[in-house]
């Protein structure tokens, strides 16, 4: 489907590509992964044929149809569903052929509405509301301006749009972004079961193995394509690493023996000619290749101190919010030393709220708060950049807030993040997002807290960076509070998980893959049992109850008068007859006031 022919690329004197060679089969899914830096998007946009590489060139099928996620907003007036069915450009003109204007010629119509029927266009709304209420958008949202929405949302609106587009292969670059847990869930699902070639840029173990079937590896100006998923990948990546070492260890041991060999016998008469001959041979054995490097990166929280033996924090009660009505009511919650505590909910629920309150960064409006005496708390935000002065290096950075230690000192402490000498004197604004993270994260713990409050720290960090700061945090001695949207390290870190959602926050009993089970089932567990207590009233529960319930009936209703449509479509196909062509139009205005209900009914719950 699409090949790499020695491409080579470099911006001023650094080399992202030099020569590379890849083929990628038809219809894979392929991750792309590498350290920050190494030319992944770089690659997407030559693809996209955005930028020309200096030598060799792409190729792929002349009408193999790409599509990736459009930055920009043509037109912040249209709905979010308009911005979606607009993705799909024969569907817009064949809306506009049968609008108002459309032929009065029978056959001429019978084509037209042969072609709509081809392309899916009666279901069209249904398929795109579908999947802008997977990525979280309520009927109601749908039917706002894009212009009324904050950027992540419309990132997702233009998500939904690719993701709803007719396509060959889609490019996508970090889908997850901007998205929460459960949305996050939904997408790596819906890839899943979506049958086309993908190349998908992403630093999320888990959703690179649920979802790829090949990695693309960039690294040190390679490239090189692996058959399996991530896990795959990195099993035969070590392996090929070992046995590169081990071919490096035995030609080396090979060299040794023949150069000791030369080195005794060449000025004996007797020996000069095998001497001789392992001279030649030494010139023939060459060195072996480097083998690949495998990039790590090491993250070291301070320990905390002194240390704290009673209970951190306390939450009884709690009322949470800003202006107008509250965010969440009647929160309960304690946190004690060496705890790894998740938050889970989709976003606007108040994840970020509560994860506020509990660093002492929004004070409740009702309930009580305690903290122990003397407890320290790091609060790390997923907007916090703006606090850098980017024309500042790492290590003056540090200097500012520690003015009594030594730049050993902060280099050996910026080094716990990953932040080699090189970069530790390089300026903030010219580090990658994955680095400024890893720095936000160094002076989060200057203090040696006692309690980490993260929320969506592993934002622009790398699989490997990611690990690391797994590692950190299951070493760390304190307790941990953690908001992320990345499925490996809740699983590889916290124990207790709380669902934030209808106004409250209650502790989930059961682990995260039945919570991810529960999500893709939409409502229960496995078990069959409703997750948690509810702080609705019973009527409030009911409604929406209902709502569901009617839904799921005009889903069927929808599904039989879809059918039965397309049945009538063949049949036009076939003959045009007029009474046929009335039967047509009947069925039709029924699909379409199906759909309309349908979408009402989703706004209500």
């Amino acid at each position: 489907m699409l090949q790499a022919e020695g491409i080579t690329y470099q911006i001023g004197t650094r080399v992202l590509f030099d020569d590379i060679f890849f083929s990628i089969p038809d219809g894979a899914k392929v991750g792309i992964v590498g350290p920050n830096g190494v030319g992944k998007t770089t690659l997407f946009r030559m693809i996209l044929g955005e930028i020309t590489p200096d030598r060799g060139e792409i190729s792929h099928p002349q009408n193999c149809r790409f599509v990736h996620v459009r930055q920009e907003m043509d037109d912040v007036r249209k709905t979010a569903l308009d911005l979606v069915l607009g993705a799909d450009g024969e569907l817009t003109r064949l809306q506009a052929l049968l609008g108002d204007d459309s032929p009065a010629d029978e056959n001429q119509l019978a084509d037209l509405y042969d072609e709509f029927a081809a392309i899916g266009g009666f279901d069209a709304e249904a398929r795109a509301a579908t999947i802008l209420s997977g990525l979280g958008f309520s009927g109601a949202m749908m039917r706002q301006p894009l212009g009324e929405f904050s950027g992540g949302w419309r990132v997702r609106a233009a998500l939904a749009s690719t993701l709803f587009a007719p396509s060959d292969c889609l490019l996508l670059d970090e889908p997850t972004n901007h998205l929460d847990f459960e949305t996050a869930i939904w997408l790596e699902n819906h890839l899943r079961r979506t049958n086309k070639a993908m190349l998908i840029i992403s630093h999320e173990k888990s959703f690179l193995n649920d979802v790829c079937d090949h990695i693309l590896s960039l690294r040190d100006g390679t490239a090189q394509l692996f058959r399996g998923n991530y896990d795959t990948f990195r099993s035969t990546f070590e392996s090929l690493q070992r046995a590169q070492k081990a071919e490096g260890v035995a030609l080396e041991r090979k060299r040794e023996h023949l150069q000791s060999f030369v080195d005794r016998f060449r000025a004996k008469a007797t020996k000069a000619k095998q001497a001789q001959s392992r001279m030649k041979m030494l010139e023939k054995l060459g060195t072996p290749p480097p083998p690949p490097a495998i990039y790590t990166v090491t993250f070291q929280f301070p320990p905390p101190a002194p240390k704290i033996d009673r209970r951190f924090v306390s939450a009884e009660n709690i009322v949470l919010g800003y202006d107008g009505a509250p965010v969440l009511n009647g929160v309960n919650l304690q946190i004690n030393d060496g705890d790894r505590i998740a938050l889970l909910g989709a976003n606007g629920n108040g994840k970020s709220t509560l994860a506020k309150a509990i660093a002492r960064q929004l004070l409740p409006r009702a309930g009580t708060l305690e903290y122990a005496r003397s407890l320290k708390i790091t609060y790390f935000a997923q907007h916090q950049e703006e606090i850098l002065d980017l024309s500042k290096t790492p290590v003056e950075a540090f200097q500012a807030l520690r003015p009594g230690q030594t730049e050993t000192q902060i280099r050996s402490q910026l080094a716990r993040f990953g932040i080699i000498k090189e970069r530790s004197l390089t300026r903030i604004g010219q580090l990658s997002g994955g680095e400024k993270t890893r720095l936000l994260l160094a002076i989060a713990t200057l203090d040696q807290p006692h309690l980490l409050v993260l929320d969506e720290p592993t934002n622009h960090l790398d699989v490997e960076a990611r690990e690391a700061l797994v590692g950190a945090i299951n070493g760390y001695a304190g307790a941990v509070l953690l908001v992320t949207h990345d499925l490996q390290t809740l699983r590889d870190t916290c124990r207790d998980l709380y669902i934030v959602d209808s106004g409250t926050c209650r502790k989930f009993s059961g682990s995260l893959d039945a919570y991810v089970g529960w999500l893709l089932e939409r409502g229960t567990d496995p078990g069959g049992k409703k997750v948690g207590k509810s702080s609705q009233p019973r009527a409030q529960k009911e409604t929406p109850s209902l709502a569901e319930r009617r839904m799921e009936e005009i889903g069927r209703q929808l599904a039989e008068g879809t059918s039965a449509l397309r049945d009538v479509e063949n049949e036009l196909a076939n003959e045009f007859k007029e009474e046929t062509y009335q039967k047509f139009l009947r069925l039709q205005e029924e699909v379409q006031k199906l759909e309309a209900a349908y979408m009402e009914l989703m706004s209500t719950i």
